[in-house]
């Protein structure tokens, strides 16, 4: 597989403003050289200013009548001149070899780091890096010039395709990259091995390891010398496509040199480190209203062409047909780069489609509403699938999804992944969170504080010194680590997409059952506030009563003690046997009857305290029972009341009137139930919570639903109207309340009711 690119540097604007101080730093392009630019550009320049200016420079000069007596016109060396040479030669081919010439004299010699973090950055070179091919790149950017050259003398002599300028343009096209080899030669030979490993543009790999590509810092290079603007525009946007390009006003002259360095790469000729191939040539000449078949014939007489001024200016010595089998040559080779790379990504791609098709039948097995466990045997089983079997467990952190639980979940599964042991365990100390791990790094956790202490629990492995942890995150964090016993993984990229699929899988899973866990919290609090709401309505409907209550009993207690002392003196004055003695009677027990009521209803205007003091139960019990059994019509004193205490209890802190009173009211409703048997008590003493419980238990008809839930309710009785009052298990209810307690009914139909009045021992 092709190696993964290295991310760009944190400091990358940093690194990238020290290369283009680097560039900045570079020798300034000979003043002959600029001086000669600036000539040949104006047409108001003369040959004598071009023969003064190169007979200046006397190395120069020498240079230039090398290239006469090469050119094969009859000129001798002991009558060669700059005149005759200019002459021979032309402004355009002078000005063209001075350029070549002082271009390449720039960057005969690598200077020192002057910047040094780039120097130490740049220390040393690796002896497997392969260097940049300097030869090749001239040979290259002078054969791009011819064609450029020749390419612009076929566009019929247009105003904004000067042939001289096109050749110059052409040129000097690439010098970013000899700019970039130059200041930074260790990254930029990594540059070349990983454009010629993945195939691929060059300058995106020089802006993913460098931080800028050769288009920039040749632009940049291009003002620090002052070069005209046609060649800052040429070196900055050539390669892109002729439609993207701005409305420049040497747009034509950038198509150009695009078109020209498409030509000479598809030739194979010199070296450009690039390949990738953006456009078509028959596109670019539409584009550019070049004749094609002009350009076919350019095309072929390249070679010559580049052989014969690749020899004027001293730069090749090769025949042409050396050249042409060196260019062939390197077309197989560049073929046979381009048939590994095919393998490579076919490989990758091979393998991709495993992960993908991993991803998708585990999906598929993975039923939405599953809970963590499941989904984690499904992991455990799909990893199984792609990494092969072996020994395979989960940890699994809840906290990691929800922040609810600080312990770990293991689970380990046998050769089938099938679940064989779950158990929370604490974690490390110091590894509290598994959101610390990244995702597809096995070693990125520190081993020997994870495995040691969950070692006890992996009881299912041959060896732990082969176990392995893989972290699986998704964005919510890591909830799980997938331990195996594999010495081989998929790639990088495979096993981050596999990670990120369980570990998205196992994080929704958690964050399934942790919203379940919320919505039956929730349901318990519902049923919490309703009762809390209904005990409020109670006690405000209470509270209403008692107000009336209290107002009632002290208009009607003045009138009534009034109507039963009458009634109380008619009784002793009227004779016993008449009948107004019996009415008299009645008068006397009916206001007794609404007095107990008023004192009934006085429970709610004002609760009683209670007055603890110390009692023996058991006889608080045997006096109730012997004090209602006096007061209980005939019908009711038959039925057999029984009395259980749990142990022998020892006297508690009560109000012994009020639980008295309490109890007398639970016993009578008993009672009333019509038993089939008896009436059951029984007490204990809670002491873990500090409660005194009697409970009373009858066989009688039970209540149903809606008498259950009014049985507290002032006034309200199951029996026929005129029969009961209905304030009998609400008197008993305020009086527990007096004491930190309450009643609690349980009751069914034709099953009998058990009433238990709860008292607190400790004062409220």
């Amino acid at each position: 597989a092709a190696a993964p690119i290295a991310p760009a540097d944190p400091g990358a604007s940093r690194r990238v403003a020290l290369i283009l101080r680097q560039i900045d730093s570079l020798p300034t392009l000979p003043a002959v050289a600029t001086r000669l630019l600036t000539l040949t550009a104006s047409e108001e320049s003369s040959a004598r200013e071009v023969i003064e200016l190169v007979s200046s420079d006397p190395p120069l000069t020498a240079k230039i009548l090398s290239m006469c007596r090469r050119s094969n016109r009859g000129v001798r060396e002991e009558a060669a001149t700059i005149d005759k040479a200019v002459v021979l030669l032309g402004f355009n081919a002078v000005r063209n070899a001075v350029l070549s010439i002082k271009v390449f004299e720039v960057f005969q010699n690598r200077p020192k780091q002057a910047d040094p973090s780039l120097a130490q950055d740049e220390a040393g070179q690796d002896a497997g890096l392969k260097p940049f091919d300097r030869v090749g790149f001239w040979r290259h950017s002078v054969a791009v010039a011819i064609a450029a050259e020749l390419l612009a003398r076929a566009g019929r002599g247009e105003r904004n395709l000067p042939p001289h300028e096109a050749f110059v343009c052409g040129l000097l096209h690439d010098i970013g990259k000899l700019a970039l080899d130059h200041i930074l030669p260790r990254s930029y030979c990594r540059v070349i091995e990983l454009t010629e490993l993945n195939q691929g543009n060059i300058s995106e790999f020089e802006r993913r390891v460098i931080g800028l590509d050769h288009h920039t810092a040749g632009k940049r290079l291009a003002e620090q010398w002052q070069l005209p603007q046609i060649i800052h525009d040429c070196i900055w946007l050539h390669g892109s496509s002729y439609d993207t390009l701005p409305q420049l006003e040497h747009r034509r002259m950038i198509g150009l040199i695009s078109l020209a360095n498409l030509i000479v790469r598809n030739q194979h000729i010199g070296y450009s480190g690039n390949f990738v191939f953006k456009q078509e040539v028959e596109e670019l000449c539409h584009a550019l209203s070049l004749d094609g078949e002009r350009v076919e014939q350019i095309r072929d007489e390249l070679h010559a062409e580049f052989v014969r001024r690749s020899a004027l200016l001293g730069l090749d010595e090769a025949p042409s047909e050396a050249l042409l089998l060196a260019s062939l040559q390197q077309a197989n080779h560049a073929l046979g780069k381009v048939n590994a790379a095919l393998h490579r990504r076919t490989a990758t791609a091979a393998r991709q489609g495993q992960t993908l098709e991993a991803i998708t039948h585990f999906h598929s097995n993975v039923e939405s509403g599953r809970n963590v466990q499941d989904v984690m045997a499904d992991v455990a089983a799909s990893a199984a699938s792609v990494f092969g079997a072996g020994y395979y467990a989960m940890i699994y952190h809840p906290g990691a999804i929800d922040q609810g639980e600080p312990d770990w979940l293991v689970c380990q599964y046998d050769q089938r992944c099938k679940p064989i042991r779950a158990q929370w365990i604490e974690p490390p100390p110091g590894v509290g969170d598994l959101a610390g791990m990244e995702p597809g790094e096995p070693a990125a956790m520190t081993l020997m504080a994870v495995l040691p202490w969950i070692a006890d629990y992996l009881v299912e492995s041959a060896d732990l010194r082969r176990v392995r942890l893989l972290p699986l995150t998704c964005g919510w964090g890591t909830p799980a680590v997938l331990l195996h016993d594999r010495q081989t993984l998929p790639p990088w990229q495979q096993l981050v997409a596999l990670t990120a699929t369980w570990g998205a899988a196992v994080a929704a899973a958690g964050r399934h059952d942790a919203a379940k866990r919320l919505s039956e919290q929730l349901a318990e609090t519902n049923l919490a506030l309703a009762d809390a709401q209904d005990r409020l309505l109670r006690q405000e409907s209470m509270a209403r009563l008692g107000e009336m209550a209290g107002g009632a009993a002290h208009e009607m207690n003045n009138p009534l003690a009034v109507i039963s002392g009458r009634a109380q003196m008619l009784v002793e004055a009227l004779p016993r046997d008449s009948d107004h003695h019996k009415s008299a009677r009645l008068l006397v027990e009916q206001s007794q009857r609404l007095s107990d009521l008023i004192t009934s209803l006085r429970l709610f205007t004002d609760p009683p305290k209670a007055v603890r003091r110390t009692t023996d139960v058991g006889s608080l019990i045997e006096k109730t029972i012997k004090k209602l059994r006096a007061e209980l019509p005939s019908s009711l004193v038959t039925f057999p009341i029984g009395v259980t205490l749990k142990s022998k209890l020892p006297p508690v802190s009560v109000d012994p009137d009020q639980v008295a009173a309490a109890l007398k009211e639970l016993l009578l409703n008993a009672l009333q139930s019509k038993p089939a048997t008896m009436v059951q008590v029984t007490v204990r003493v809670d002491e873990d919570d500090r409660l005194l419980i009697f409970q009373v238990a009858d066989d009688g008809i039970g209540m149903d639903g809606h008498t259950l839930s009014h049985a507290m309710d002032p006034f309200f009785s199951a029996k026929p109207a005129g029969r009961q009052v209905g304030m009998g298990l609400p008197r008993a209810q305020q009086l527990a309340a007096g004491h930190g307690g309450r009643v609690e009914l349980r009751s069914a139909p034709g099953q009998g009711t058990v009433a238990s009045l709860i008292l607190a021992l400790d004062s409220p």
